[in-house]
């Protein structure tokens, strides 16, 4: 049976724009009838189906027109890589759901830590920053690094880090940057990426005084508003460690959780250490 344009279009659910598309791609190649009218017979059906399906499936022209030319060991070789290509989009798509998914558990974290604090033992985190002076641009190393860990590194999270030293002085100076988890290393294939690399620092896993912060909108680009908003929430959270017996011992790792919207939401993270009884030994911050 001979079958026009458009009964072909109706038998594959596509439009004839798409048969003669595959026409000048050369996967099909019609008859002429005495009119000039194409034709195409049964065999053209499944040929046709099959470019369709193997569309489907990420394949590109060129790739199925190689097949189309090749023996069977060529098509195996292109159906291989092709499925190589998937697998690794797989894993690449699953780490953004996993970081996408964690994301949210984060945003409900924060509004449920609104007024409220809870210890728990931070995990430890593999970070980079990027805001330490005006040499950054001239870094070429870790300019390098932080594309690596924004591009590469797909549950990565955007972090300020407040020195210890500096909060001891009662300054909120936030060093901007990105972290993953250490436990993540290898599933991130960062390996390469932290090895003797200056421009790596590591926060260590320690029980951890963890609250939240809002900035509004307004107040983010300045900066005296936003810390005073900061320097609050962390003098409260300060007075509750030491009223559960902790004194905080250790940089704060402020998760950016939404940066969009209304609001700044913010999860703020800092060690803490048990309070010695003996006075003698006593620290307290």
């Amino acid at each position: 049976m001979r079958y026009l344009t458009s009964d072909l279009a109706k038998l594959l659910g596509v439009t004839p724009n798409t048969i003669r598309r595959y026409e000048k791609s050369g996967f099909l190649k019609p008859g002429r009838d005495v009119s000039n009218y194409r034709w195409y017979e049964s065999r053209d059906i499944d040929r046709a189906a099959m470019v369709r399906l193997y569309i489907k499936c990420g394949f590109s022209h060129k790739e199925i027109r190689a097949m189309m030319n090749g023996e069977s060991d060529d098509i195996k070789k292109i159906c291989s890589d092709k499925l190589n290509e998937m697998d690794s989009q797989i894993e690449r798509l699953t780490r953004l759901r996993h970081w996408l998914k964690d994301n949210i558990q984060l945003m409900d974290t924060v509004k449920e830590l609104k007024d409220s604090y809870i210890f728990m033992k931070c995990p430890a985190l593999i970070y980079t920053v990027y805001n330490i002076d005006d040499n950054i641009l001239k870094e070429r190393e870790r300019l390098v690094t932080l594309n690596n860990f924004m591009y590469r590194a797909s549950e990565v999270q955007l972090i300020n880090l407040f020195r210890f030293e500096d909060i001891k002085r009662g300054v909120f100076s936030p060093h901007t940057g990105w972290a993953f988890k250490e436990m993540d290393i290898e599933k991130l294939h960062m390996e390469e990426v932290i090895r003797n690399n200056k421009y790596i620092e590591y926060y260590p896993s320690r029980e951890s005084l963890y609250w939240s912060v809002e900035i509004p909108a307004e107040d983010i680009d300045n900066g005296s508003k936003a810390n005073a908003i900061r320097t609050e929430a962390f003098m409260k959270a300060k007075k509750y460690a030491e009223s559960r017996g902790y004194c905080i011992d250790g940089d704060i790792a402020e998760i950016i959780v939404n940066i969009f919207g209304s609001n700044l939401n913010l999860l703020e993270g800092i060690p803490v250490e048990k309070i010695n009884k003996d006075p003698s030994v006593q620290k307290k911050f």
